[in-house]
């Protein structure tokens, strides 16, 4: 089901968490976030046709796991992504274009610093790598590859409500693609139709998001 690099990948993920749940450091919180992502990934290249991205609005949903080394903190987390729903265009002994739906698992670790320390409000930057599992819809999930890599930028402020170890986290964040979530010179059955993918061209991520963290 899964490819060697995805099995890798996983196996590298469980042993993160296995890692982060036993160092239980003084200075760490666990929270959930969630948001929308404001798709802007490329076309995906193929033989006769090509798929855009129809619905560019997405959500994503998750954990995140905060350790505190002072103005620095390094934040790992967990989501589930709607990406969106790719619709694929002259494609043959079709009543419409087919569209498939793209959603991905996630594993970001941000490095968060602090910019200004705040009783309230403290305002930071951020940045970190991330690794994506793409998944498609049906057929389509036969051309996705095991494993993307992308970037995130971003910019937040962290809101302490008194009193409380509650720490909310409003973001501004971009993503860009490193590496390609689809197989390279792949072929599928869609639809009636066919197709391989163009190995010259290699799709990737890109979306800017609105996050908000909540740590307890």
């Amino acid at each position: 089901m899964y490819s060697n690099q995805t099995r890798l990948f996983l196996s590298t993920l469980f042993a993160a968490v296995l890692f982060l749940g036993t160092a239980a450091p003084a200075q760490a919180q666990l929270g959930v976030s969630g948001g929308l992502n404001f798709e802007s990934t490329d076309d995906i290249q193929a033989t006769n046709t090509e798929a855009t991205l129809d619905n560019s609005t997405g959500y994503h949903v998750g954990l995140v796991y905060e350790l505190s080394l002072g103005p620095l903190n390094v934040r790992p987390g967990f989501f589930y992504r709607r990406v969106g729903d790719f619709e694929f265009s002259n494609i043959s002994d079709q009543l419409r274009n087919p569209r498939y739906t793209v959603s991905a698992w996630e594993v970001p670790v941000d490095l968060r610093v602090t910019l200004l320390s705040a009783p309230l409000v403290s305002p930071y930057i951020l940045g970190g790598p991330k690794a994506t599992i793409p998944r498609g819809e049906d057929e389509f999930d036969d051309v996705m590859s095991g494993v993307s890599y992308t970037f995130n930028v971003g910019i937040g402020a962290q809101i302490s409500l008194p009193g409380s170890s509650v720490r909310l986290q409003p973001e501004l964040r971009y993503e860009f693609g490193a590496t390609s979530f689809i197989d390279e010179d792949k072929e599928v059955e869609l639809g009636d139709s066919s197709i391989t993918f163009d190995p010259q061209e290699s799709p990737k991520f890109s979306t800017f998001a609105l996050r908000l963290n909540l740590l307890f």
